[in-house]
């Protein structure tokens, strides 16, 4: 999934955030890298995860990818942390929803983004406030991202065929053990290069 996508869209349309939405690798580090000013948020690519085990002649499957949204939110007011985990937690969780539920990153790709659910998150100082928001997009990985597609663009294309059948008549002599074809064409058909049968 482009990360950049989600960025773009909470930034618009997350107004606490003031556009301080950013893309890291990992939350390991955040908290002593993080310089944006509070309250911020930081897009992190997750696992994804294959559901089904597709067929024996081609491959489908649905990919759901997770990503995270962690927030960070000024814990200076209050020691405690009451009033930044209320902040965090239904103040801009709300916003997040807002934002993101429903969204589709690539319409040509994924369905609608849904929520996985959020946890608070351990900080180095007393000064900021850290929660995790989980949401993730499923997608449908079909032939066409895989090898089946390379292998079938290598193939010639079809330019039509001539279909010429010979009958195998069985009550033809009685004293043929294994009657079979005569070489005579009983039925001749044409196929053209649309793969439309004749009718």
């Amino acid at each position: 999934m482009n990360l950049n996508l989600i960025i773009d869209q909470l930034r618009q349309h997350c107004p606490s955030f003031g556009g301080r939405v950013a893309g890291a690798a990992e939350y390991k580090g955040l908290t002593e890298t993080a310089n944006l000013p509070t309250p911020s948020a930081y897009v992190i690519y997750m696992d994804d995860e294959v559901q089904g085990e597709g067929s024996l002649n081609e491959t489908r499957q649905m990919l759901v990818e997770g990503f995270a949204v962690i927030v960070c939110v000024s814990n200076v007011p209050d020691e405690r942390g009451q009033s930044a985990v209320n902040l965090a937690h239904h103040t801009m969780r709300a916003e997040l929803w807002a934002a993101l539920l429903g969204y589709q990153p690539d319409k040509t790709i994924y369905n609608g983004v849904f929520y996985q659910g959020s946890n608070l998150l351990p900080a180095k100082d007393r000064a900021r406030l850290w929660m995790r928001f989980d949401f993730a997009a499923e997608m449908q990985i079909g032939p066409e991202d895989g090898w089946q597609a390379v292998d079938l663009a290598a193939l010639p294309h079809f330019d039509g065929m001539n279909v010429k059948v010979d009958d195998i008549d069985p009550a033809a002599d009685p004293n043929i053990k294994y009657p079979g074809p005569d070489g005579r064409i009983e039925h001749e058909f044409n196929i053209p290069k649309s793969g439309n049968l004749p009718t």
